[in-house]
């Protein structure tokens, strides 16, 4: 008896071609998921890098408009007379430009006081007299001074105290104390100096400035007086003060401080990406000290 078979059927597979295609198909997939993930982390990473600018530069302003806020307390506007270290005259106000350039970074320098006030009880005729106050406490060698009638102002320097007799001794040998930068003559002293009554207060002298060399990156440094310079902010593109005068306009380099309404530090920010040009940022404050 005959029975019919049926024919066997060749097994079926993938042909090389389809294996390349599959690949390649694979491979496309596999590098646009890559690319993404390359991109969305670049991204981030980035974002993180402007945060961290932003972070430092932002601190950095609050500090600066915490002290610009403060400058002049306890002397207001008056020009305070006195010395460099090097014992030559100078000029102070509670803020002090550093304009050089329009290219180069600014300087300020603000000065107040907010630490430690006393009282002067006997006459003091001269810079370099010992200076007879209500209370000696918190005043130390070296400290800057100002002492201040609310007409004219004075810078000195302390040279020792004397807690016994309440006596600030401000030698006539230090270079801040030298009689050349207190001429009556010319009103950088007072005629019959400071009398019982007159405001003797510890100066607290901030200056803030570009390090473009100290550092493996651009930092702005706040230096006090009597401390070591500290940084302000870290990896930061500039530093400008901008400053508002009494008929509106801003100005880097104002003549005339009694003109300023308004101080404006700016911390400038930048990140290059390869994709577009330098991404440029800045954080800043416009204030007006307390004693303007």
């Amino acid at each position: 008896m005959n029975v019919s078979v049926p024919a066997r059927r060749s097994a079926s597979g993938f042909t090389l071609i389809e294996l390349l295609i599959a690949l390649v198909i694979t491979a496309f997939v596999l590098g646009g998921i890559t690319m993404a993930f390359y991109r969305t982390t670049s991204e981030a990473l980035r974002l993180r890098d402007v945060t961290d600018r932003r972070q430092s530069a932002r601190t950095a302003v609050q500090l600066i408009e915490r002290e610009a806020r403060m400058a002049g307390s306890g002397w207001g506007r008056i020009p305070v007379y006195g010395n460099n270290s090097a014992g030559q005259p100078v000029t102070l106000s509670a803020v002090t430009p550093g304009f050089t350039s329009i290219a180069a970074d600014d300087s300020v320098m603000l000065i107040g006081a907010w630490q430690v006030s006393t009282v002067v009880t006997d006459q003091m005729p001269s810079s370099s007299t010992n200076l007879k106050v209500q209370d000696v406490t918190g005043f130390n060698t070296n400290d800057l001074i100002l002492v201040t009638n609310g007409l004219q102002a004075n810078m000195i320097q302390v040279t020792g105290t004397n807690s016994s007799s309440e006596k600030i001794q401000c030698n006539s040998a230090n270079p801040y104390n030298s009689p050349g930068g207190y001429k009556v003559s010319e009103g950088h002293w007072p005629p019959t100096g400071y009398g019982p009554g007159s405001i003797v207060e510890k100066l607290t002298i901030s200056s803030y400035y570009m390090d473009r060399t100290s550092f493996s990156k651009p930092a702005l440094i706040r230096h006090e007086y009597g401390l070591s310079p500290q940084v302000a902010a870290y990896n930061v593109d500039g530093f400008r003060v901008w400053y508002q005068m009494q008929n509106g306009t801003w100005t880097r380099d104002p003549k005339n401080m009694m003109q300023v309404q308004k101080v404006m530090p700016v911390v400038a920010t930048r990140l290059s990406d390869p994709r577009r040009p330098a991404l440029v940022d800045s954080v800043w404050a416009a204030l007006r000290p307390r004693s303007f």
